[in-house]
């Protein structure tokens, strides 16, 4: 069975997500609120340019309030690079470090947003700005699509996203007819 092409939006529809959120956050009268917006654009970025899952960047929580995945924390973000310590699959894996993510930024983590409250935000913000129904995961379906159509290797791909599977990396493979067509006759 085929699998389903994801959800993706290219680095322009970020950009006006992000600029939107920009907008809120310079408007907004209280500092509380101005940090809100802040923690939102971090965890944006997190997810578009790092690839990052949700659950990586704000943690989750199991049923007895225990942490099944740590929130992510200053100690795991380098130079030019994150360290992401997953509970899924029990991997770690290494991210790049998005250049938008500030000293000033990493001070703030852990983040202090909760896991729904995010993904509500992210999918407001997505019909609003987007006329799109976009989730937290749409991010990171961005940030494996615009590497592919980069040209990344497929490989390199799938170490940076944390598949298990190149088949399930495969997906961000979209076909251009008309680059495939000039590659063919490229070849003969």
């Amino acid at each position: 069975m085929a699998k389903k092409l994801p959800k993706i939006i290219n680095q322009d529809e970020f950009e006006k997500l992000f600029s939107y959120v920009r907008g809120l956050r310079d408007k907004s009268k209280s500092n509380k609120l101005k940090n809100k917006y802040n923690q939102r654009m971090i965890a944006m970025i997190l997810g578009f340019e790092a690839g990052m899952r949700i659950s990586e960047i704000v943690g989750y929580q199991a049923e007895d309030g225990s942490w099944r995945i740590q929130p992510l924390s200053k100690q795991q973000v380098e130079v030019a690079s994150i360290r992401i310590i997953s509970g899924k699959g029990e991997k770690d894996r290494i991210v790049p470090r998005p250049k938008r993510i500030t000293e000033k930024q990493i001070r703030e983590l852990p983040l202090n947003i909760h896991r729904r409250a995010l993904q509500n935000f992210i999918t407001k913000i997505g019909k609003e700005v987007l006329d799109k129904h976009i989730t937290f995961h749409t991010l990171r379906h961005g940030f494996g699509s615009h590497l592919a159509g980069e040209g990344r290797p497929l490989h390199e791909i799938q170490m940076l996203m944390g598949h298990s599977r190149l088949d399930t990396t495969g997906i961000y493979l979209h076909a251009n007819p008309k680059q495939a067509l000039e590659g063919a006759r490229d070849v003969f």
